[in-house]
């Protein structure tokens, strides 16, 4: 249950600023301040950062960011920047409920509760900490402490709604429906109006399948509180049971253009289109749905009955055999690939396949099991892995349920709720263009030898270090062509290494990656100065944009695919030999080695990778994208702790899809 992060107007007064603080770090962590209130959390992180540099004794920096990282669900960075400010000040009662909260996340319960003791200690009336201490007791399943916990809150603030509500949930968890009636009663009681309390006894209602009067009371919640996406998906739940499809269909929508990215929603859609015949959107929902979770079997299998349904029988082929390969007791997959098969004249495949069916059937299903298999039931809870399960709705898991009732809805800040597509940061490259401004300011990349050696050259433009670079328009392409021109004709009077190098350049900038190679061998070649290191890197880059295009050409043209690999393991030989050629000429140069690590990473050689992500960092401390890429490495060979590390501290210094990364590798775990 991830708890409700802690309250802004509560941490705008709470935390004095250091009076002998310089002028401009209080006016840095009073704008930090102001953009941690209105939600925007990566931002806040950078300012915060700043002070931290300036001012690395404060504790209250430390403590912010703290809160910025929790809102982030980055609960292990969070953990760690309460402890730096409860050393610097450990009489800072926010910082262990924030602790707190944080540890309840990583499900380090006790630890958790200790916290929330301490800061009791200092503070023994604070209302927070009584519900996060009883927060933690129902996380942890002791759910007679939770009660117990929220008992005493109750006793010294009777008109707490709160309390009420979650003692209402720890009752409902320990199966006393009657005492959790009552509690969510007496909520309403306190006020009428209180979407959630309305909202948990629609739920109590509906589980006790009291379908009517739930969807009076979930129809009063919406009302009062319409922005609720939770609030919609139990609707949906509810008029299904009243057998109201269309009804239903219109919350998931609605739930969708709340939260673009709510798997149950897409999932749930999918299957009461499905069930309409409207078979084309359902297979569009569960794509959704795949494309948010891979791993979804149910949305799998889905997809592939009504592609087969449809006539694709290849793809409902395909995602039979992704199915089986993973359930290989699950005779009904069998009995669909046998029917795509028949339909692809595939008899011999087909018959192999219904007789495989129905052995398991027999071996594995008594009678007894079979009728349980088949037994009417509507929903499953999300969590569940039978999929036998698979045309039922889902619904979230008590967890989830908890967890939903815990936090606001979602917010524009909390960039951890967007599906990004997960992959490493690109290479750092050298351009014409400087790096496209954003609101996040991540640290600039600068090595002043480069600017040196253009000084010295007399390069026409300056040339800048960055990620992705812009494209040349119509406008500069011209631009570009006539510097070429121009340093053709120098090149004919005066063969110099960096007029090839500045004319590889402009090559690369309108794409013409032979040519540029070309000029950068020549620049090697001449070699009047000691810039190899230089060109070396540039010719690495240069050779890994070509090798990426000819390998997704390769991959969409699979008839020269045997012609061609070859060519392109040596191509990529070359590579990293070329960046290995750079760091031997300048070893201090972060980028060769940052480069060199992407390009193993890209070969899945994860440890040799993570070597020179180690190195670049050593030579670059604020190198943002080396700390992204290194924890995505070390996830993937299992050092999962330290790769979260890594994300978190990436996200720290701006690229804020770390933290939708580590949300997802928490949730999956």
């Amino acid at each position: 249950m991830k708890i409700k992060v802690l309250s802004i107007l509560l941490l705008l007064t709470f935390v004095s600023v250091n009076t002998q603080a310089q002028i401009n770090t209080n006016r840095v962590l009073a704008i930090g301040r102001n953009a941690l209130y209105f939600e925007d959390y990566v931002l806040a992180m950078q300012y915060f950062n700043q002070v931290i540099r300036i001012k690395p004794h404060m504790a209250e920096p430390y403590f912010y960011r703290a809160i910025a990282k929790i809102s982030l669900e980055d609960y292990l960075g969070s953990e760690e920047d309460c402890s730096e400010a409860l050393s610097r000040n450990p009489f800072l009662t926010e910082a262990y409920r924030c602790r707190g909260i944080a540890r309840i996340n990583l499900g380090r319960y006790n630890e958790a509760i200790s916290d929330f003791d301490k800061g009791l200690e200092f503070a023994p009336d604070n209302k927070a900490l009584l519900i996060c201490k009883a927060q933690a007791a129902i996380q942890n399943k002791d759910y007679k402490n939770a009660i117990l916990y929220y008992s005493q809150t109750i006793e010294k603030y009777p008109r707490y709604k709160e309390a009420y509500l979650g003692r209402g949930y720890a009752y409902f968890a320990n199966e006393d429906t009657l005492h959790s009636l009552e509690d969510f009663n007496k909520c309403i009681d306190l006020d009428k109006f209180y979407a959630d309390g309305i909202g948990a006894k629609a739920s109590l209602l509906y589980e006790k399948e009291n379908y009517q009067e739930a969807n009076i009371l979930i129809d009063e919640a919406i009302r009062i509180d319409p922005y609720k996406a939770n609030f919609y998906i139990n609707r949906g739940l509810i008029r299904y049971q009243l057998h109201n499809i269309r009804g239903a269909m219109e919350d998931y929508n609605h739930v969708i253009h709340l939260e673009p990215n709510n798997v149950i929603a897409y999932y749930n859609r999918g299957i009461l289109r499905a069930q309409i015949g409207d078979d084309n959107r359902a297979i569009e929902d569960f794509e959704r749905v795949i494309e948010f979770e891979p791993d979804n079997d149910f949305a799998l299998y889905n997809r592939a009955i009504l592609k087969n349904k449809i006539g694709d029988t290849d793809g409902a082929i395909s995602d039979l055999n992704i199915i089986l390969k993973k359930h290989p007791h699950f005779f009904p997959a069998y009995y669909l690939r046998a029917e795509a098969k028949q339909k692809s004249f595939d008899k011999k495949g087909a018959e192999k396949d219904y007789n495989t069916a129905m052995l398991i059937e027999q071996k594995v299903l008594t009678k007894e099991e079979i009728a349980k298999k088949t037994k009417e039931s509507s929903t499953r809870e999300s969590t569940e892995s039978d999929l036998h399960k698979h045309n039922k709705l889902a619904v979230a898991s008590r967890e989830e349920q908890k967890r939903r009732l815990s936090y606001k809805g979602e917010s524009r800040g909390r960039v951890q709720n967007i599906n990004f597509h997960i992959e490493l940061e690109s290479d750092i490259q050298l351009s014409f263009y400087p790096p496209q401004k954003t609101e996040i300011n991540k640290p600039t990349h600068y090595y002043h030898d480069i600017d040196l050696w253009c000084q010295q050259q007399i390069i026409d433009q300056p040339i800048f270090l960055v990620g992705k670079t812009n494209k040349a328009n119509k406008i500069n392409f011209d631009s570009h062509f006539q510097s070429i021109e121009k340093l053709t004709r120098e090149i004919e009077q005066q063969e110099k290494s960096s007029l090839y190098f500045s004319r590889a350049l402009h090559f690369d900038a309108i794409s013409d990656y032979d040519s540029a190679i070309e000029d950068c061998l020549k620049a090697i070649h001449h070699e009047e100065n000691k810039q190899t290191w230089l060109y070396y890197y540039c010719l690495a880059t240069l050779r890994k944009k070509r090798w990426e295009y000819n390998h997704e050409f390769n991959e969409k043209n699979t008839e020269v695919e045997d012609l061609l690999m070859s060519n392109e393991q040596l191509e990529f030989d070359l590579i990293v030999k070329e960046y290995e050629q750079s760091t031997q000429r300048n070893p201090n140069f972060p980028y060769s080695w940052f480069n060199r690590g992407n390009t193993l990473a890209s070969s899945n050689d994860y440890r040799n990778a993570i070597a020179n992500y180690n190195k670049a960092i050593e030579l670059n401390k604020d190198f943002a994208e080396a700390y992204f890429n290194r924890g995505l490495c070390k996830i993937r060979i299992g050092e999962n702790d330290s790769g979260v590390a890594d994300l978190s501290k990436a996200g720290e210094m701006g690229i804020y899809v770390a933290y939708n990364i580590i949300k997802r590798f928490r949730e999956k775990d």
